[in-house]
């Protein structure tokens, strides 16, 4: 008996950060009998989407339904519901790789006319993706986010040890994301520099990606295991997530689920989804 939905896992050979976990967690938890088509080995950019749009077609079953979870799918493949997590690409497209904004915005038009359903993770970006991919309203679903293990409140001896591990001898405020444009560090690090909170340090924990315009002055940042995530979520004094843009904020919903307090950006998705539970600021003024 073949599945009825299969799914694109290509992004289980890409590093982990929003989209990844999103479609990972997801695809744990599928309740109908699932299988997901994955690359044999990790693949670059472009033989990334050599697999997807040639070799990943030909490997589904006949009458399955295919999720594409991860911001992309096979153009030839009508059967399919994807997930596109926001309007950036369109929206802010100078925050990119010139060459990956062009090629993803091409392939979105394709996929909103091709697929026959596309789920994004906020009303916010369905509205950004509806006037940008000149799409029906209703072929557009808006699930939101969740969050799940490891994400919850750790206990004190679990957050000593991480202090320990990455020599933690300060409370800390927390950032966690990538190293791009719309994550808005050199506002965050400017903003910390005129605080002068000697009895504090601002800790930045992530990863660069390579579709991203450059960063310039920003900090190389560690990259942190899920396994010591939670624990550094639970003993910070504070998250803070001074993001310009965003389609959903998932690392404001995994530091609540770990108890930590946010501090975010005064914008339309924030207010949508968390409402009065975080302190706003003005991102542009630090």
């Amino acid at each position: 008996m073949h599945p009825s939905v299969v799914i694109n896992a290509r992004y289980q050979q890409r590093l982990i950060s929003g989209v990844e976990r999103y479609a990972e967690e997801i695809s744990k938890r599928f309740v109908r009998e699932q299988y997901c088509i994955r690359p044999n080995r990790p693949l670059g950019r472009i033989s990334g989407h050599f697999w997807e749009q040639f070799i990943l077609p030909v490997k589904i079953p006949r009458g399955s339904v295919l999720w594409s979870p991860a911001n992309a799918g096979p153009w030839m493949v009508k059967n399919q519901v994807v997930t596109l997590h926001d309007a950036s690409v369109f929206d802010h497209a100078g925050w990119f790789n010139p060459v990956f904004a062009a090629w993803t915005r091409l392939s979105w038009k394709v996929l909103a006319k091709r697929a026959k359903a596309i789920i994004t993770v906020s009303n916010f970006s369905k509205e950004r993706l509806t006037v940008n991919l000149k799409t029906p309203g209703d072929k557009i679903r808006v699930v939101h986010n969740g969050v799940g293990n490891p994400f919850c409140p750790q206990s004190k001896k679990e957050i000593e040890r991480v202090k320990r591990k990455y020599n933690l001898i300060k409370p800390y405020f927390l950032f966690t994301g990538t190293i791009e444009p719309r994550k808005n560090l050199k506002n965050l690090i400017h903003a910390w520099n005129l605080a002068s909170m000697n009895t504090h340090v601002l800790l930045i924990v992530g990863n660069t990606g390579n579709v991203f315009a450059s960063e310039t002055g920003i900090p190389n940042m560690p990259l942190i295991s899920d396994v010591d995530l939670p624990a550094l979520y639970s003993g910070a004094t504070a998250c803070i997530n001074p993001s310009f843009y965003e389609g959903f904020g998932l690392t404001i919903l995994e530091a609540m689920a770990c108890d930590a307090p946010v501090l975010a950006s005064d914008i339309p998705v924030f207010r949508e989804v968390y409402e009065d539970a975080v302190l706003y600021f003005d991102p542009h003024n630090p």
